[in-house]
């Protein structure tokens, strides 16, 4: 999460960041990988040695599989969502793991900020105007949902305030 409260010459009043944390990076799945090929490789040799050679096929055919799967759920986790106040109103940018955008834009003054209690371990953050609703931070643990929120309402609040040099 990466925030930036300053008043600019753009008119942005308080911007904010939200990516799920990443567990691995390109290098380290690759260094993974190299691993398991160097102990799987020798193991595989192994069973061909002594007539099992079938082994070697499905001890190759799990390392693409996790190799697959690891790239997937690294991909899967590039996610953003951008939360910008300015004078004018609230406006939040996602970009799925495609790369598409997509936008919402809110007014601030009728902007309310609510973190719905699912149950005793679960929560939606949302973002609530006009009848509208648009649930933020699906990926953030509940902890993290409720920080978002007051630092959310927090500069709502501010840029409620008249502006003094």
């Amino acid at each position: 999460m990466v925030d930036t409260a300053a008043r600019s010459t753009e008119g942005v009043l308080y911007q904010t960041e939200l990516r799920p944390n990443r567990s691995s990076t390109p290098e380290a799945i690759q260094k993974l990988t190299l691993i398991l090929s160097l102990a799987l490789i020798p193991a595989g040799m192994i069973f061909v040695h002594v007539g099992a050679w079938p082994v070697f096929g499905f001890l190759g055919l799990e390392l693409g599989a996790l190799v697959v799967l690891l790239n997937y759920h690294h991909k899967r986790s590039y996610i953003i969502e951008r939360i910008a106040i300015t004078a004018d109103g609230v406006k939040v940018e996602r970009i799925d793991s495609s790369g598409r955008s997509y936008e919402w834009c809110f007014q601030r003054h009728w902007l309310q900020v609510n973190v719905e209690e699912d149950d005793d371990r679960n929560c939606t953050l949302e973002l609530r105007s006009h009848g509208r609703v648009l649930a933020i931070g699906a990926f953030l643990t509940p902890s993290e949902r409720h920080k978002v929120a007051r630092r959310l309402r927090a500069a709502l609040h501010a840029a409620a305030q008249p502006y003094q040099a």
